[in-house]
C-alpha cells in the first residue's frame, strides 16, 4: 500500500456524498488533512465545526493547489465549472477523483478540451447514499461494504490508480474497474431507470390523493418501498438524468413496450401466460 499518511485530500462539494467521505476519511485516520471546498461557505465552516474536516479555503484553485489528492464531490450541474479551474492541474502530480453518478460531462469536457491523454484523473463513483441529502444526512459510515466503481482512463498512471483505490479502502469500500465509456449505461439500468419509475409510480400515487385519504400506504410495504427513492433531492436528479438522458430514454422506451406486454396479458385472462411471465421476470443472481 502506498504511504498516505503525508497526504492532503481536498474534497470539493460537501453535500450528502462529500461530507460522508470526510467523515469516514477523518475516522480512518489515514491521511495528514482532509480539507474541504462548497460554494455555499456556510456549509464548509458547518462541516469544520462539527470536526467533518480539518479546515476548509474559500478560494477552489488554491484548495486544490495546497492538495495532493483532489476529490470531486459536485452536483452534475456544476462538474463544468470545477472542472475548468481544476484543469490547471491536469497532469501534474496531485491525484483527481470524483463520485459523480454520471461521467458523461467530465469525459466530454476532457475530450473538448483536449485532456484525452491526462494521466492523473481517475474516476470513480461509489455506490452509496440515501434519500437524503445535505450535510447534515451525511453519515460516518457510509461507504461501509459499499461498492466503488473505479473507472481508470486510457493514459491513468498505475501509481495513481493505486492512489485512488487506496482512497476507497481507507473507508472501508470495496472496489470494481469498470470501463469509463461503459459507466453510464450500466448506472443506466443499476441506479437511474429505478429512480425515474420511483418518481413516476410516487407522482401517480400524488395525483390521486391517496396519502390524504389513506395516510398509513408510505408508512410500510410495497409502495413505501418502492417510493422510498422518490425523496431524493429532486435537483441532484435532474441533472443526472439530463446528462445520462440517450441511455435512460432508451430504458424507458423498453419498459414501456414491457408495460405494454404485461398490460396485454393480463388483459388476455390466460393466467398460464401471466404466470409464466411473471416467473421469467424474477431477477437473476
Amino acid at each position: 500500500m502506498l504511504n498516505t499518511q503525508n497526504k492532503k485530500i481536498l474534497v470539493v462539494g460537501l453535500g450528502m456524498i462529500g461530507a460522508s467521505l470526510c467523515r469516514a476519511l477523518k475516522k480512518s485516520s489515514s491521511y495528514n488533512t482532509i480539507q474541504g471546498y462548497d460554494i455555499d461557505k456556510k456549509i464548509s465552516q458547518y462541516a469544520v465545526d462539527n470536526d467533518f474536516i480539518d479546515n476548509f479555503e474559500s478560494d477552489l484553485k488554491k484548495a486544490i493547489e495546497a492538495s495532493d489528492i483532489v476529490v470531486l464531490s459536485v452536483p452534475v450541474s456544476q462538474i463544468k465549472s470545477t472542472l475548468n479551474i481544476a484543469k490547471d492541474f491536469f497532469n501534474t502530480d496531485k491525484v483527481f477523483t470524483d463520485t459523480l453518478s454520471t461521467k458523461n460531462s467530465i469525459l466530454n469536457f476532457l475530450s473538448k478540451n483536449k485532456y484525452l491523454e491526462i494521466t492523473n484523473f481517475i474516476l470513480s463513483h461509489p455506490m452509496a447514499g440515501t434519500e437524503n441529502f445535505g450535510i447534515q444526512n451525511s453519515k460516518e459510515n457510509l461507504f461501509d461494504d459499499a461498492v466503488t466503481l473505479i473507472s481508470p482512463l486510457n493514459f491513468s498512471k498505475s501509481d495513481n490508480i493505486s492512489t485512488v483505490k487506496n482512497l476507497w479502502k481507507s473507508v472501508n469500500s470495496n472496489y470494481v474497474e469498470i470501463e469509463a465509456v461503459r459507466h453510464d449505461k450500466i448506472l443506466s439500468v443499476a441506479s437511474h431507470s429505478p429512480h425515474i419509475l420511483s418518481f413516476v409510480l410516487s407522482n401517480i400515487t400524488n395525483q390521486h390523493n391517496l396519502n390524504n385519504e389513506t395516510p398509513w400506504i408510505y408508512s410500510r410495504g410495497s409502495l413505501c418501498d418502492m417510493t422510498r427513492i422518490a425523496n431524493s433531492d429532486p435537483k441532484a436528479w435532474a441533472g443526472i438524468f439530463s446528462d445520462n438522458k440517450e441511455n435512460i430514454i432508451e430504458y424507458i422506451d423498453k419498459y414501456v413496450l414491457e408495460l405494454n406486454n404485461l398490460r396485454s396479458i393480463i388483459n388476455s385472462n390466460n393466467d398460464d401466460d401471466l404466470v409464466s411471465y411473471l416467473t421469467k421476470s424474477k431477477p437473476k443472481k
